[in-house]
């Protein structure tokens, strides 16, 4: 019998320091306080809630405050949560017309662990609710430049990859 081999120990991408917050509506106001505060960009990629809530405009405020702000803002959505954002808004508005305009938002194929990075060195994570998936009922921020960069350097990955893709992502989500 061989003898077992000690485990080789995780490695440590960096240590920071981090806020939590409980609760859906406390969600929705660490997420627009980050926008409030964003120096220069943020990038998003995102799982909206399952349903709209009434604390969803604030957060569209706060998007739109930023970006007249100066602020650089780039979100990437999958297509199959194309119509939370149109819930959200308003069901006869034009998606089309909606990621023509704003092109700072991109379709990519499927998001898997959403988050968001505020200015390269904050990141917001969210947890759904163990009893109810359609709202996030746990946020943690966390300031961290190494891990925000990882983040980062996914997300323009990604960015890079959606750049082809948004017509026929789009066809495929009015065709459904």
């Amino acid at each position: 019998m061989t003898e077992l081999q000690a485990r080789p120990a995780a490695a440590l991408l960096s240590t920071g320091t981090s806020r939590s917050y409980v609760g859906n509506a406390d969600f929705h106001r660490c997420f627009c306080d980050l926008l409030d505060s964003a120096e220069s960009e943020v990038i998003d990629y995102v799982i909206p809630e399952t349903r709209p809530d009434e604390h969803d405009k604030h957060i569209l405020r706060a998007y739109g405050n930023a970006g007249r702000r100066g602020i650089t803002l780039r979100t990437l959505i999958a297509p199959e949560h194309l119509h939370l954002v149109q819930s959200t808004w308003d069901p006869e508005f034009d998606m089309r017309d909606f990621l023509t305009r704003f092109p700072h938002v991109r379709l990519t194929a499927s998001v898997h662990g959403p988050f968001t990075v505020v200015d390269r060195k904050k990141v917001l994570l969210n947890l759904p609710d163990p009893w109810d998936a359609a709202e996030y009922t746990t946020s943690v921020v966390v300031e961290d430049e190494a891990l925000a960069g990882h983040l980062v350097a996914s997300f323009e990955r990604l960015w890079a990859e959606s750049e082809g893709t948004q017509e026929a992502l789009l066809s495929g989500w009015f065709g459904r």
